[in-house]
């Protein structure tokens, strides 16, 4: 066993010449990074088939639209609380979870608010159901977001192995109670309680067994929340650019098309996992590289990244028939989106980069790509939605997805130059 190890080591090291990367340090984190999105696959496999085969497109579609306003709700939060925790705790302050959890349940006031006004809106439209579950919504989803902190913690120590476990039992147990919920009844209102009680719970447990075990009660970071309201700010128009095109269909289109516009890109989401295994990764080891060694190495890494991207779309644009024929024959119209959708994954490269501003604290960058991008996505669904329908929105997602990762790229070569106050 021995002597295997030490192979396995010494062609690890050996690729390294290649690629250009801490290979070693990618398979050890990456298998426990890898094990726990091969269990949110999984999980979201099964909920997916209990929709599809026990839930009418009508209801799934306000289903979708429900979760897609609550996403919409949290840029009334520190959205970017968790990458400034995983900087603080790799920078030693270990008691960034706690004063990371209470900030977040401060700042989200604001969702609690917005789902109070959006139940109103609904109740005196004469929607009880909406009415309640923006309610339900408003009030738990603040906790959901704030106990979620655990994993920025967890990464922040490299303690990828209980980080994989806990997020493999937050993907498990809510699914497990869905697809439950699903054998038993077909009311909308029970499944969305049950959706939202417990995203909320299991997280609140994890995050309690985190805190204990790692015992957060040190130092705080006094950064925490400068850098946290920087990137909060910068995720505004892109948290609306990400859900505005499900409440558009909904609104426009009706509940069955956003029916089949969400079945056709959940599988390629799924795939999209490779960029946050990855991203996953490398976060801690940014934050200890120079940014000039940075740019050395990641156009190599990308050209890398980009050519597994696209075999990885080329193989879903074969498979992606038989796959929908054998698990969602309901669902045969999400193909062709599906198939176009796939060469999303060639923005994988855009995630490296982004790392590498974050890490390095490039905010003049991070600012401009993250709204410039959006708006311009966001135009173009307004544009494009009512004269090609869905496709118009796909075919927006794959352009937009790929100059993300050309800008992004650009600012990692030519950064902005400080100016010398001298």
């Amino acid at each position: 066993m021995t002597n295997i190890r030490q192979k396995i080591y010494k062609t690890l090291r050996w690729v390294e010449h290649y690629t250009k990367t801490d290979n070693v340090y990618l398979a050890k984190s990456g298998f426990w990074v890898s094990f726990g999105h091969v269990v949110a696959i999984c999980s979201g496999l099964f909920v997916s088939l209990a929709f599809a085969n026990l839930f009418p497109k009508e209801s799934f579609g306000t289903y979708k639209f429900i979760v897609s306003i609550t996403g919409l709700l949290g840029i009334f939060s520190l959205t970017g609380l968790g990458t400034s925790i995983v900087q603080s705790v790799a920078r030693g302050f270990g008691g960034a979870l706690r004063q990371g959890f209470r900030l977040n349940l401060k700042w989200s006031i604001g969702i609690f608010l917005g789902g109070l006004i959006f139940s109103t809106y609904y109740y005196i439209n004469g929607n009880e159901l909406l009415s309640f579950s923006f309610l339900l919504a408003g009030i738990l989803t603040p906790f959901t977001n704030s106990a979620a902190l655990y994993g920025a913690y967890l990464l922040g120590k490299k303690d990828f192995r209980r980080n994989s476990f806990y997020n493999s039992v937050r993907n498990l147990v809510p699914a497990i109670a869905l697809i439950i919920t699903l054998l038993l009844t077909q009311n909308l209102a029970v499944i969305i309680t049950v959706y939202f009680l417990f995203a909320a719970l299991v997280p609140l447990l994890l995050y309690y067994r985190a805190a204990r075990i790692h015992r957060t009660n040190g130092e705080r970071d006094p950064g925490l929340i400068p850098f946290s309201k920087h990137l909060s700010l910068m995720e505004i128009i892109g948290t609306i650019a990400s859900q505005l095109d499900k409440i558009l269909i909904f609104h426009y289109l009706g509940a069955a098309p956003l029916a089949i516009y969400a079945f056709a890109i959940a599988p390629v989401e799924q795939l999209q996992g490779g960029k946050k295994i990855f991203s996953t990764m490398i976060q801690p080891k940014m934050n200890e590289r120079s940014f000039e060694e940075l740019q050395r190495s990641s156009p190599r890494k990308s050209l890398l990244l980009i050519i597994y991207a696209l075999c990885l779309a080329l193989l879903w644009v074969i498979m992606a028939p038989y796959f929908y024929k054998f698990l969602f024959p309901q669902y045969l119209d999400s193909v062709v989106y599906s198939q176009i959708y796939s060469f999303t994954l060639l923005a994988v490269s855009g995630t490296m980069f982004n790392e590498i501003l974050v890490a390095h604290k490039k905010t003049k960058e991070l600012y401009l790509h993250r709204t410039v991008a959006p708006i311009l996505q966001i135009l173009l669904f307004l544009a494009l939605l009512p004269r090609f329908g869905l496709m118009g929105l796909v075919v927006t997602h794959v352009l937009m997805r790929s100059l993300n990762g050309l800008a992004l790229y650009y600012f990692v070569k030519f950064p902005f130059r400080i100016k010398s106050s001298s």
